[in-house]
């Protein structure tokens, strides 16, 4: 096997390696039966909360009280919505400044004893910042099912077939690696000046995908500068390793890492409670009346992700005004008799 995730090790300057920043999240939303609700989000870092106007900022012990989690939040923010679809023109949650944006919706079914609700969140995939699409190394279906758990491929399958995943986790891996490298070239292109590459500029992007390529076959890791060594090999050059690579180069690599894959750094499971009694929780486990999903940010690397719930409220009036009308129609006929 080439290259792995373990030895990509998320290489995002041209200098070193740096650390990626890792976010921690809870979303809870709640849905009341007029069909208003409430958002209420808990990060363990800030920086990837949008928090404008609109938002105000809640007791945060209470809240980990409320929810029984592990993770100690620093920030929680709440807002209230009239309407389901409200929310959509207000994210919450960013990644270097950039939106995770999602489409709400309440769907409110009046059936005389009782009404149906069914909510539908969709997060809008992160295909539009991602370089080199993930669908170039694997298929749709097994990108989804790679990072999502849908639809369940292996389902079935024999212990001689688990080669299968070994196979898409190869292929995944691979470009994860590539996307690292075009980081690299893009940056570089950016500080092209500065840096002195020994060829023009136009030259040095044509040969992307032969360094990519390259350094794939002969295993370079992006650690200790191996990535820098390699291109100057590859270039017959020292100019990469001799390069003074100033912070501003370096903090504009990882911004733009970020922007592309480090929305895999992301970890934000969902509470979602509606009103009345669950009848389907999607792909989400019911746990002392709310539903719990399992959500992540590389759940909008293969497109969109959505969230769907429905349940049922007895409308106790109808039953009330229904027994109310039989006692009067019984009452009648004896009345009469």
């Amino acid at each position: 096997m080439r290259v792995s995730i373990s030895k990509i090790l998320f290489a995002v300057t041209m200098l070193a390696m740096v650390s990626c920043d890792e976010w921690k999240v809870q979303m809870v939303t709640e849905v009341m039966r007029d069909g208003s609700c409430v958002r209420t989000v808990a990060s363990d870092d800030r920086s990837c909360l949008t928090e404008d106007e609109g938002w105000e900022q809640v007791d945060e012990e209470d809240y980990i009280r409320k929810y029984a989690t592990d993770t100690i939040y620093k920030t929680v923010i709440r807002r209230s919505f009239e309407k389901v679809e409200d929310m959509n023109g207000c994210p919450a949650l960013q990644i270097c400044g950039k939106p995770i944006r999602s489409n709400s919706s309440l769907d409110r079914k009046f059936k005389w004893f009782y009404t149906e609700y069914t909510f539908t969140e969709t997060f809008r995939g992160w295909n539009a910042d991602l370089s080199i699409p993930v669908t170039d190394y694997v298929t749709q279906d097994e990108a989804s099912f790679w990072y999502t758990g849908y639809p369940e491929l292996p389902k079935g399958i024999t212990g001689q077939e688990l080669q299968y995943l070994q196979d898409i986790s190869f292929k995944t891996d691979h470009w994860i690696y590539d996307v690292t490298w075009d980081v690299y070239f893009r940056t570089i292109d950016r500080f092209y000046d500065e840096i002195n590459p020994p060829v023009d500029r136009k030259t040095f992007l044509s040969m992307r995908d032969s360094v990519m390529h390259e350094a794939w076959n002969q295993d370079v890791e992006f650690y200790e500068n191996r990535e820098l060594e390699f291109l100057d090999r590859f270039f017959k050059t020292d100019a990469f390793t001799k390069a003074d690579y100033s912070d501003e180069i370096a903090d504009y690599g990882k911004n733009l890492w970020n922007k592309s894959l480090g929305l895999m750094n992301l970890e934000a499971p969902y509470i979602l409670k509606m009103p009345g009694r669950v009848s389907d929780a999607g792909r989400g486990q019911i746990e002392d009346g709310v539903i719990k999903y399992r959500f992540e940010g590389s759940f909008l690397i293969p497109g969109d992700y959505t969230i769907t719930a429905s349940s049922r409220v007895v409308n106790v009036w109808a039953f009330l005004l229904s027994g109310l009308v039989v006692v009067i129609a019984v009452g009648s006929f004896f009345i009469k008799k």
